[in-house]
């Protein structure tokens, strides 16, 4: 087991790769009654192409959020059975990956021991896939009358050309007709094996013990997923579109600006992927943030109602999203384009904001799900734990934020608005 001691603090993260694969992170943290456990693996919704020893599969949009409902079709209600200890159990399906997970303060190694030996099989029928189809088109149906929903959904598939994160991750209504047992299979039978899966345990917790447990139920677990490999289509600079409108039940529009940056252009930077992406954060959130001078300035010339912002990626670009609520939509975006067009940061304020980066590291490790999640997000961003961020932050610099800043174009963008139906005059 390795041990690394997480930002000089008292608490560190212990490490062991089983002999089947499966890699387990565990964080004891001092003082807390309360764990978190999560099992994930790598397979989301964006995973719908892959190469398995040496054949080509396309699989539908939505199988992987389809195989997480089917995972809870068990004679043990996992719902019950962790109901019996009070704490709380869950699953979710994004882009990247699905997990499973429990929280709770009291039956932690029984907990442990039921979700371990959930994900080692799947039995089902025909006749349940059918009746799933059901369900999870009225679940389509719902997100399709949320204005939010919509907004972010728009945004992705005008972003994305040829990248499957162009689709929704719950899939259309067209392909989680037509997802077949024979899918359902396939896709556990490649996915759901330990080489492919992480065990991030949090909170008051022992190490040892975690991983005494973890090979106990994993003796007869043993599938490979050694030849398989996604395949994600090359993605262009351009937008697919470059603007949308949507007419829905809102009594005010909604809007959302994208940005497609592609990350060659800061190979000449000679920084981590963690470095890069902590530069971008700082950069968006002092310009766009919520205490950015910028934000106050709209608020007040009342440019919108709320607003927020979010950056994600894909392996080839960032995408840098903004949305908000606002009656003068179109003033909004225009003065958003002026605004980056001229963007100007200083000194103070980049120090001002890694000290607050600093400051939700320290607080972060209080928190059992932050931590985990905090851990997940590594794995899935870099490949590995970085366990000394804070010292990373430290040595950040303000000449390289402004070659980062001066580096980026907004060129590239999508809009999506979602403005009100119009009310049918009356005769």
């Amino acid at each position: 087991m390795k041990k690394y001691q997480i930002n000089n603090f008292e608490e560190n993260l212990y490490y062991e790769e089983l002999n089947n694969g499966l890699k387990i992170y565990t964080v004891p943290i001092k003082n807390k009654k309360q764990f978190s456990v999560m099992l994930i693996t790598r397979y989301g919704g964006r995973d719908i192409n892959f190469e398995k020893d040496g054949k080509v599969y396309n699989t539908p949009t939505g199988i992987a959020h389809f195989l997480e409902h089917k995972m809870f079709e068990r004679e043990d209600d996992p719902f019950s059975f962790y109901g019996k200890f009070g704490s709380d159990v869950n699953a979710a399906t994004s882009d990247d990956y699905t997990c499973y997970y429990f929280i709770g303060n009291k039956g932690l190694e029984e907990g442990l021991k039921y979700l371990l030996n959930w994900i080692q099989s799947l039995n089902i029928t025909d006749e349940q896939v059918e009746k799933e189809q059901g369900i999870i088109l009225e679940e389509a149906s719902m997100y399709k009358d949320n204005p939010n929903r919509v907004l972010y959904n728009e945004i992705r598939k005008n972003i994305y050309v040829n990248d499957s994160k162009k689709n929704q991750v719950i899939g259309t209504d067209d392909d989680i007709v037509r997802i077949t047992k024979k899918d359902l299979d396939l896709c556990y039978n490649t996915f759901y094996v330990p080489s492919n899966m992480y065990l991030i345990v949090t909170g008051n917790v022992d190490p040892e013990r975690i991983i005494e447990i973890a090979k106990h139920e994993n003796k007869s677990f043993n599938r490979n997923n050694i030849n398989v490999k996604s395949i994600y289509n090359n993605e262009p600079d351009t937008v697919a579109c470059e603007f949308s409108e949507k007419k829905m039940n809102v009594e005010i529009p909604k809007v959302a600006v994208a940005y497609k940056i592609n990350k060659d252009i800061f190979n000449g930077l000679n920084i981590t992927a963690f470095e890069l992406d902590v530069y971008l954060h700082c950069l968006i959130n002092i310009s766009l943030g919520i205490t950015s001078e910028i934000r106050q300035k709209w608020l007040e010339n009342k440019l919108f109602n709320d607003a927020f912002y979010r950056i994600s990626e894909i392996e080839s670009h960032y995408i840098i999203e903004f949305y908000a609520t606002s009656n003068k939509e179109d003033e909004l975006i225009k003065a958003l384009e002026e605004y980056l067009e001229d963007l100007q940061i200083d000194e103070e304020s980049f120090e001002r904001e890694k000290k607050l980066w600093i400051a939700n590291e320290i607080r972060s490790i209080d928190n059992p799900m932050t931590v985990l999640y905090g851990i997940l997000d590594d794995l899935l961003d870099y490949g590995n734990y970085i366990s000394n961020k804070i010292e990373y932050i430290k040595h950040l610099n303000y000449k390289t934020l402004e070659k980062i800043k001066k580096i980026i174009s907004y060129n590239n963008k999508t809009t999506v608005k979602i403005t009100p139906k119009k009310e049918k005059a009356e005769k």
